[in-house]
């Protein structure tokens, strides 16, 4: 493009952009005066004891766009959900900054799926261990706890169930992360890779690719996906199975990505703090409870609960570690425990049970909430 052009075009676009500054200036006075008023909301929570993030006021926000939003009319719904998203995670921290711990170090897909729900303004307390993630809420050091629940093919995070027959925590929330795999090395050069280091259930979510793409390497489990990273530093013929944020973190070059065998899988992460939730309309509730070690006692605990109706969604079992050959019993039911039906249902179950203790209730996730759940007592509703 000659000069003669290049000045025309800047003639024509000067309008235009000096519009948009305009328009950039209004949308920063609106967003401070946002903060502002966010502020303002967060020391009257603070003086009546109420929690500084509610997710089901947040969601509330965000579903109000759904209509005001028209095809064609500039950004689509989801982008302004995505923008408005970070507005309201910058605003809370405005109000106080969050303090989340998560099973550390920086990189892990705890770490991720913090970042997913709290925003980069809020105070991460990355920790050495599942109990130390759920103490350091338990302590007031942090306001949440982020941690693992359930992968879609690994199962049950065992000692998660553990630690929440221990804990006075309440499961605030529940959401649901993308599992990426990507392989990384200090150098990128596949040609020099011997070993991959990975946490166990990163290296089994890979098993078929590894197989087949690098059937000679070696594989080392690591304490955390970040641990492998940090072994890859240190050695530079061995490459680690992460997160793809762990490339950043850690200075790594990617070889691969998407290696994960499944496409689809994922991980249930649960947010706890000593709050409960308000019901939203679309709620699950978490218990935990001992049944009799006598025959057909989990069917005696949970018939009674059948006969209210509340339908189960999840069930899983854990050895009681005081009582060989015995179980704690953690049960996912659809509805909030105040919902005078559920109610109904857990008097019933605590009843019929040893130990009966809520967990505490949180919305679900968008994508299960379309899921009919089988009812009680068919083999589909135990997962």
């Amino acid at each position: 493009m000659s000069e003669d052009s290049r000045q025309k075009a800047a003639e024509i676009l000067a309008p235009l952009r000096t519009r948009i500054d305009a328009l950039d200036d209004q949308i920063l006075e609106l967003i401070q005066k946002r903060a502002l008023t966010a502020i303002e909301l967060g020391k009257l929570k603070k003086k009546s004891s109420f929690p500084i993030m509610d997710l089901s006021r947040e969601k509330q926000v965000l579903a109000r766009f759904t209509n005001k939003v028209k095809p064609g009319e500039g950004l689509t719904l989801d982008a302004v959900l995505s923008v408005y998203t970070e507005i309201i995670k910058a605003c809370r921290a405005a109000q106080a900054p969050t303090k989340v711990s998560f099973l550390g170090p920086a990189g892990t897909f705890s770490h991720a799926a913090a970042l997913q729900q709290f925003g980069r303004l809020a105070h991460f307390i990355p920790c050495d261990d599942l109990a130390q993630v759920f103490k350091a809420a338990g302590d007031d050091e942090a306001e949440f706890a982020i941690v693992p629940f359930e992968n879609t093919t690994e199962g049950i995070v065992g000692q998660t169930l553990d630690l929440m027959t221990q804990t006075e925590l309440r499961v605030q929330a529940m959401l649901n992360l993308k599992v990426q795999l990507t392989l990384m090395s200090a150098h990128g050069d596949l040609a020099r890779i011997k070993a991959v280091s990975s946490h166990p259930q990163a290296l089994a979510q890979c098993r078929n690719w590894l197989a087949l793409n690098m059937p000679g390497a070696e594989l080392r489990p690591s304490v955390s996906t970040a641990a492998g990273a940090t072994m890859a530093l240190a050695d530079d013929s061995v490459a680690v199975i992460g997160h793809p944020a762990l490339a950043s973190f850690y200075n790594l070059s990617v070889m691969s990505g998407d290696i994960q065998d499944i496409q689809h899988n994922q991980t249930c992460f649960l947010i706890m703090s000593r709050d409960d939730s308000p019901p939203t309309g679309n709620d699950r509730s978490l218990v935990w409870f001992s049944a009799p070690h006598s025959s057909g006692g989990l069917y005696k605990c949970l018939q009674p609960l059948a006969t209210t109706g509340v339908n189960m969604t999840r069930l899983h079992s854990r050895p009681n570690p005081a009582t060989p050959w015995e179980y704690f019993f953690f049960l996912e039911l659809e509805g909030h425990f105040q919902d005078e039906k559920v109610k109904v249902g857990l008097d019933a179950l605590s009843s019929a049970t040893e130990k009966c203790h809520i967990l505490g209730s949180y919305e679900a996730p968008a994508e299960e909430r379309s899921l009919k759940a089988p009812p009680v007592g068919s083999a589909g509703s135990v997962m």
